[in-house]
């Protein structure tokens, strides 16, 4: 008994360490067209800090900004 006991409580100490690991490992946003905002990797830095990044996906004309951060997601 007390073995199944403590597989069970191993297996609930598990899942919820990598439900709370999934919450804290950052965001990443789409702001919209690249061409629009200009410099994304600036407009993430203001937003959000110095620790964001941003970088525009499929070209300045096209293409579209996204930012990413730490911490949990914004709204």
């Amino acid at each position: 008994m007390a073995k199944s006991t403590s597989s069970l409580v191993v297996a609930i100490i598990y899942l919820m360490m990598f439900s709370l690991v999934e919450e804290n490992m950052g965001c990443e946003v789409d702001y919209g067209s690249c061409k629009d905002i200009g410099n994304c990797e600036v407009m993430c830095m203001v937003k959000f800090g110095s620790a964001a990044t941003g970088y525009c996906v499929g070209g300045n004309e096209t293409g579209r900004c996204y930012c990413d951060f730490p911490g949990p997601c914004i709204g």
